[in-house]
């Protein structure tokens, strides 16, 4: 008989005798056991979900609190309908429970995804996905009568004593398609949790190892109920084996302190390294052809990743060569900009030892090579410069008081002139290396880069040069127009390039011309100056980006100039004019702002 028929007649179905058979075999113990693990599996579980909730901000909290809230929908769900007498009432109880029934199993896997890691499952996306099918069911179970794709008929079984009654159902297609879907996603779940513990240290495997024996009790539950239904009405005990899910979840809330630490598994520790390093890493087949590379590269390389893999190392950095050796210091240009990196190679081996790939990191050691340079030539000049000066200084006092025990007052200050000019040099020297600092901390104070009109910052070092050389000329032609802006360590080189020029001119009057021109995002900035020039050794230290004992500049100008436009991703040459004096070029980015900005 249908659900339709009964609720005409209003009489009770005539019993089969497998039917009967099959309800009075349970004890009168067992059912009171059972009920009373129902009742417990829903207490326990809605005190999980709330206990979760209330740690909805930890990862897995809120799956955790929608898969207790669900189960003790359904076992307290369950109950209710045990106990009510007519038809139509247990049908909407189960209608009702139908929403604990088809959640709770997406809830678990997606608390398993979560729980492990495996982000790219809880997505809103792929939440929708896993939850389409039990939408589909949910909504075929309330139009039930229209397609019967859920069950084609309900009787009512009188259970022991008659104080409680279950049904009996004769399933349809998509009720087992639905049991298969919600076991694929108990198993897929436990079977995440079970792998993710592998990796794991012990406190982790127990967590793991405790959630999935409390998650495969209902399942097994179920399992055990399908094939007793076989043979006629029997108690559903997965309401009842939700009493050992829910006691094994608060066993690792409160001892094994899930919510409160979550693991890394080690493919996710791995791959977050590789991803958010520093150094630029490339994993190339047997044929230096790139197959994979992380954020830094791309980063690098100003490429998406899509367009990289597939090339060759070699056309990506036309310096590498397979046969270079690990540590290898390989120097490259990109974005018209000398940057200096760490060459290293490693090699996949497969279970046989036998090569099947390569990784290739670059490591960038710019700034360490600049520290080092910057260290170097300090060394230099505290030994070398300060000591000289020093000695200089020491000589040139004892002939200013030997001239002033023999009455030599002319001699005597021709020697104090000379002391002076020796003290002013100290004083210039340590004036660089203050300068040097500010460049330093400027470079390693991180942050955002506060950038500033090139014309202000070019007429500014102008400015600072004739007020302290009121006898030098600075003319700036063809500024640059106001939306034109670059980071303020410009300010700095000009005003270090005008004073090399300045200072080292045979003039009186000395005459310094600035000039800038701007094409493709690039400035160009010219300084030219009367003077003698640079001398050639001077520049040889520059152009070899390092000093030797052979080959060394005289002072801190020129590296200053140097650090400064590397600061400002650029460069700086020193072209001598057939007429005389030097023409200083700087090649910096800039970008254009709008006039509005502030």
């Amino acid at each position: 008989m249908n659900t339709n028929e009964w609720a005409t007649t209003g009489q009770a179905p005539a019993l089969d005798i497998a039917s009967v058979a099959a309800i009075t075999t349970h004890p009168i113990s067992f059912l009171s056991l059972a009920l009373a693990l129902t009742a417990i599996a829903g207490v326990v579980s809605l005190g999980v979900a709330v206990y979760a909730w209330r740690r909805r901000s930890t990862p897995g909290a809120v799956a955790l609190a929608v898969l207790s809230l669900a189960s003790g929908w359904w076992s307290l769900g369950y109950l209710v309908e045990l106990v009510a007498e007519d038809l139509s009432t247990k049908l909407l109880v189960a209608n009702l429970e139908w929403a604990g029934v088809l959640v709770a199993p997406v809830a678990w896997f997606i608390f398993a995804s979560n729980y492990s890691g495996r982000d790219r499952y809880t997505s809103i996306p792929s939440i929708i996905a896993a939850s389409l099918l039990p939408m589909v069911a949910f909504v075929a179970v309330w139009t039930n009568s229209a397609h019967h794709l859920m069950w084609s008929t309900v009787t009512i079984d009188p259970a022991s004593r008659g104080y409680i009654t279950i049904l009996q159902t004769e399933w349809g297609p998509l009720y087992w398609v639905m049991l298969g879907y919600g076991y694929l996603l108990w198993l897929a779940g436990s079977a995440i949790l079970v792998r993710t513990a592998f990796d794991m240290p012990t406190i982790y495997r127990l967590q793991a190892g405790t959630l999935v024996v409390g998650a495969l009790m209902p399942v097994f539950g179920n399992f055990a109920t399908t094939l007793l239904e076989l043979e006629g009405a029997s108690f559903d005990m997965t309401p009842a084996s939700f009493t050992f899910a829910g006691l094994a979840c608060a066993v690792a809330l409160s001892r094994y302190d899930l919510l409160e630490s979550r693991p890394v598994p080690r493919w996710m520790a791995r791959d977050r390294v590789v991803q958010t390093m520093n150094d630029a890493m490339l994993v190339t087949d047997t044929k230096w052809r790139v197959t994979d590379l992380n954020e830094a590269a791309e980063t690098l390389f100003d490429t998406p990743a899509a367009e990289l893999k597939g090339q060759r190392v070699g056309s990506l950095v036309p310096e590498f060569s397979p046969f270079q050796g690990d540590c290898s210091p390989v120097t490259f240009s990109l974005d018209s900009t000398q940057r200096y990196f760490e060459l290293l190679t490693n090699e996949f081996t497969d279970a046989q030892g036998r090569t099947i790939g390569h990784a290739v990191i670059l490591r960038d050691v710019t700034d360490r090579r600049h520290n080092l340079q910057q260290l170097e030539v300090m060394n230099r000049v505290l030994r070398h410069n300060l000591r000289t000066e020093a000695n200089l200084l020491e000589g040139y006092t004892d002939l200013v008081f030997d001239d002033l025990e023999d009455g030599d007052l002319d001699s005597a200050r021709s020697h104090a002139n000379v002391v002076r000019t020796h003290a002013t040099s100290l004083v210039n020297i340590s004036e660089k290396a203050r300068k040097l600092g500010e460049l330093r901390d400027s470079n390693n104070a991180g942050g955002s880069i506060r950038s500033t009109p090139v014309t202000v910052q070019i007429r500014s070092a102008a400015d600072t040069i004739t007020a302290d050389y009121p006898a030098a000329t600075v003319r700036f032609e063809s500024p640059p127009s106001g939306d034109v802006v670059c980071s303020s360590t410009l300010e700095f080189v000009v005003t270090e390039l005008l004073e090399n020029a300045v200072e080292h001119t045979l003039s009186d009057e000395p005459v310094v011309t600035v000039s800038a021109t701007v094409e493709d995002e690039t400035l160009e900035l010219h300084v030219v100056d009367d003077g003698p020039g640079i001398d050639p050794s001077e520049l040889a230290a520059i152009e070899a980006n390092e000093e030797t004992p052979l080959q060394h500049g005289s002072g801190l100008g020129l590296w200053l100039v140097t650090w400064g436009a590397d600061q400002l991703h650029g460069e700086v040459s020193f072209d001598q004019r057939d007429e005389g004096g030097t023409d200083a070029v700087l090649r910096i980015p800039i970008h254009r702002r709008r006039l509005d900005d502030r």
